[in-house]
Order: structure tokens, then C-alpha cells, then sequence
């Protein structure tokens, strides 16, 4: 069985988990204290724009709570320009490296159990979905209790030897050599 939001999902998260790790190489880069050229400052500056954007979408799309240790959007938030990360403390680019880490492992995490999620419901039909479904609903569970107790009324009613059960002649029988008048 398939479950398109589930797929859609999937590759959401596939595809910024692939920008969350682009972005990872321009925080290792600015943690090195190479050089930027503008044109890196200004897209490293809209991928962190984009990513916030996508992050916040995700997380409203899982329906999920957010996570008092996530630090996706501490991340973005620390790295507020290639410049500012050459000019971290060692201590400071140590912390953003480790939440960037620790916030890729949640994500991936996260990925895995969509994914297994994804192939337990390819492993159901999805015939044998709808049937468990309607077996389970409330009204053919009702449904199912009234047939069974008219059933067992019925034949109790049937069982039950009495008067009103036997189908008995009105008056005697006639004798075989007895005959009917003709009129």
C-alpha cells in the first residue's frame, strides 16, 4: 500500500537533509577560516534563509512538537555569516559544528523512521487495509451484534417446542373411504 504524504515526506526531508549537508560544508569551510567570495557570502546567506523556511515547514508537516534539545534553528542562527564563523573562538566553532552534527543525526533519524514506516506499508494490501478498517469500525461491529442476536432469538424461537410452532388441521381428518360430497 502506498501513502502519498508519506512519500512526499520522505523526499522532503531527503532533500533538505541534502542542503543541510551543502550547508555543512560551507560552515567546515568558514570554521577553517577560508576566505569567502561574495558571491559564496550571498548564497550561503539564502541557503540559511531557505533552510529555516523548509525546516519550519517540516516540522508543522510531521505535526511533530519541537524538541527542546533540536538546535537546527540554533545553527542557522549562530552562523550568521561566513565571515562571523572565521572569526569564531575554537571553543565557539566547536559548539556550532557539534549542533549542526547532533541536529544532522536528529534529522536522520527522522528519515529512517518515515522510511520504515514507508516499507511497513508496502508490505500491507491495501485490500487487507480497508477490510481490517471496516471489521474494526464501531457501526459494522454493531451491525454484526444485532445479526447475531436475532439470529440466536430466531432459533431459540425455532427450537422451542410449542403450540404456536406445530401446524396442526382444523377438525378431523377425513378417512380415505369418507368422500366429499360434490355440489
Amino acid at each position: 500500500m502506498k501513502d502519498r504524504r508519506l512519500e512526499q515526506q520522505v523526499e522532503a526531508l531527503d532533500d533538505f537533509l541534502d542542503r543541510w549537508q551543502r550547508f555543512g560544508d560551507y560552515l567546515r569551510r568558514g570554521l577553517q577560516h577560508q576566505p569567502a567570495a561574495p558571491n559564496e557570502e550571498h548564497e550561503f546567506l539564502i541557503m540559511k534563509g531557505e533552510l529555516a523556511q523548509d525546516y519550519e515547514v517540516l516540522i508543522a508537516d510531521f505535526g511533530n512538537e519541537r524538541d527542546p534539545q533540536d538546535k537546527t534553528l540554533a545553527v542557522l542562527a549562530e552562523a550568521a555569516s561566513l565571515q562571523r564563523l572565521g572569526e569564531m573562538s575554537e571553543a565557539e566553532m566547536r559548539a556550532v559544528e557539534a549542533a549542526w552534527h547532533h541536529s544532522y543525526i536528529e534529522l536522520q533519524s527522522l528519515l529512517g523512521r518515515l522510511k520504515a514506516r514507508k516499507l511497513q506499508l508496502a508490505s500491507v494490501s491495501a485490500l487487507g487495509y480497508y477490510i481490517a478498517h471496516v471489521l474494526r469500525s464501531p457501526v459494522f461491529i454493531l451491525l454484526l451484534l444485532g445479526v447475531a442476536i436475532a439470529a440466536a432469538v430466531w432459533l431459540w424461537n425455532f427450537t422451542q417446542p410449542s403450540s404456536d410452532n406445530l401446524i396442526e388441521p382444523r377438525g378431523p381428518r377425513p378417512t380415505p373411504s369418507e368422500k366429499t360430497p360434490k355440489l
